[in-house]
Order: C-alpha cells, then sequence, then structure tokens
C-alpha cells in the first residue's frame, strides 16, 4: 500500500506538452485520467493472514480507498472499470475494481496522485490541448527470453508448473533490451492471490 505522503507516478502529461507543475496550474481545465489502484497487492498485512480470509480483506481495503476519494473529491466523478466501486454485495475475486476513470478539473486529478492504495495516475484527455504524436523511435526489435517458476502457497507435492517466456522490445542492443525489461519482470514477478486466497508468486529461474 502506498504510504501516506508519498505520491504515484502521473503519466500521459507528456503527450499534451505538460509536466505535473504546468498540469497542476491547469486549475479547473477539464480533464479525462484513468487511476490504478493497488487491488492486487500482497502487503504484509495480507500475508499476516489465512488464505481464507486475503481476499475479503483486500475487498474490504479497496472499497476504503475508494470511498476515500469520493469522499476526499466531491468535484470529481468515478467510474470503475471493473465490478462496482463499494458495497453491492459479494464480488468475485476477479471482479474487485482495479482501475477508475476520472472526469474532473486538473487539480482534483492532481490531488489523486496522494491517494492512498493509487498505484498510477494517466492522463487521456486535457480540455483545450491536442495529443502530440510520438516521435518515431530510432530502435530495433530484440527478444528476450526466461524460464519462470510457478509457486503457489501450501502446494509441496505434484509437477512443478514452468513457463518458457519470450518477451519482444525495441531497444537499442541486446543488453539495452534486458534493461529496460527488469522493470516488467520485477512486476511480473508481484504476488498474487489465487480465488482460494493462496498467494502465487512467479520467480525466474
Amino acid at each position: 500500500m502506498k504510504q501516506k505522503g508519498t505520491k504515484a507516478r502521473v503519466t500521459g502529461l507528456e503527450r499534451f506538452g505538460l509536466n505535473e507543475g504546468s498540469f497542476r496550474r491547469l486549475g479547473s481545465r477539464k480533464v479525462l485520467a484513468c487511476v490504478h489502484l493497488r487491488t492486487y497487492d500482497v502487503t504484509p498485512a495480507v500475508r499476516r493472514l489465512t488464505p481464507s480470509k486475503r481476499i475479503a480483506y483486500m475487498t474490504a481495503r479497496v472499497d476504503r480507498w475508494i470511498e476515500s476519494m469520493y469522499r476526499h473529491n466531491p468535484e470529481l466523478s468515478f467510474q470503475a472499470k471493473v465490478g462496482k466501486p463499494s458495497g453491492g454485495g459479494l464480488r468475485r475475486w476477479s471482479q474487485l475494481p482495479s482501475s477508475l476513470v476520472i472526469r474532473g478539473p486538473a487539480r482534483g486529478v492532481s490531488a489523486l496522485s496522494r491517494s492512498t492504495g493509487v498505484r498510477l495516475v494517466s492522463i487521456t484527455r486535457v480540455a483545450g490541448r491536442r495529443r502530440r504524436r510520438p516521435p518515431k523511435p530510432a530502435l530495433e526489435w530484440y527478444c528476450v527470453r526466461a524460464l519462470v517458476v510457478i509457486r503457489v502457497e501450501g502446494e509441496k507435492s505434484g509437477m512443478q508448473t514452468t513457463e518458457d517466456r519470450f518477451m519482444l522490445v525495441r531497444a537499442s542492443y541486446f543488453e539495452d533490451a534486458k534493461k529496460r525489461l527488469r522493470r516488467h519482470w520485477r512486476e511480473y514477478a508481484r504476488p498474487y492471490l489465487n480465488a482460494k486466497g493462496q498467494m502465487v508468486s512467479w520467480q525466474f529461474d
């Protein structure tokens, strides 16, 4: 979970010729954005629970985050892209909201980057500004191979599941391609819960 006082990344600003400072100065300018939540983060608090209690905890946690955003940002409109934003009875594990479509003034959208549970704020539209075309990259395609071992909490017998993974990435040279994938590998290896509440991790061998 994002700690109090820390700030989530705000992306997409460069497509409109903005940085975070100039974006905040837009004030009441209308913005469309997507807020990505830390819904499925397996934090120490989640790890301490038994598998049967983890999903209920994470469901209540994301509902609490969203309710707090509603309460502290009344000038913004929120729409959950998956599942229901809060309440509504039981939901499937895959139906928990992991991102929200946000509409409202730039100052409010900018403030969301400091909200608890927010991983990333992606700006998709800014009133009065046209999206810039990205420059054509002078890069080549490289294929990087990795062997992934899938581990499930509590399972100590049976066949070990592996995945031979190939990733295509544009880079200047092969070592640059591997470097560009480091962040992706870290995200890929982050543990998550399956439908039974067991922790699952994908580890590179």
